[in-house]
């Protein structure tokens, strides 16, 4: 188990005031903190994972033709 250290005594007290209105002590909320920042990091490589394989098994998926600049710009103005 990791200890944390050298955190600002005033940080910490001032923190520590905080946390009954949390119902929780410092050591939780920096515990849930962490296992937030954990937990996106999951999240966001299954995300990728999940669109590296809908991009490998999609055939066929095109969107179209792909426009000149000049004709990008025809379709935007007003005649």
């Amino acid at each position: 188990m990791k200890e944390i250290n050298k955190i600002d005594d005033q940080l910490y007290d001032r923190a520590k005031e905080r946390v009954p209105d949390l119902e929780s002590s410092v050591n939780e909320q920096v515990t849930s903190y962490l296992k937030a920042l954990n937990g996106d990091d999951i999240r966001l490589a299954s995300a990728r994972s999940r669109m590296k394989e809908l991009f490998n098994t999609t055939r066929g998926f095109g969107v179209g033709q792909k426009l000149s600049r000049e004709e990008m710009h025809e379709r935007g103005s007003v005649r």
